[in-house]
């Protein structure tokens, strides 16, 4: 099992829904996991981020030098 699968499956836990049927699970809950699952396909860059963030090494240079 890989450490997405574990992390994913803790997190199922976490919201109680091991074990439960999916059509009747709390909805707030099923949408707390799946936001989850999407931040985690964003951070491995298997889905585009729909608002990259521009990191500290690509500022604008200082006009001073």
């Amino acid at each position: 099992m890989d450490d997405l699968t574990r992390q994913l499956a803790q997190t199922a836990r976490d919201l109680n829904l091991s074990g439960q049927v999916p059509g009747s699970a709390d909805p707030e809950a099923l949408a707390t996991l799946a936001r989850v699952v999407l931040e985690e396909l964003i951070a491995r860059g298997v889905l585009p981020d729909p608002q990259p963030q521009v990191g500290c090494w690509s500022a604008p240079r200082s006009g001073l030098h």
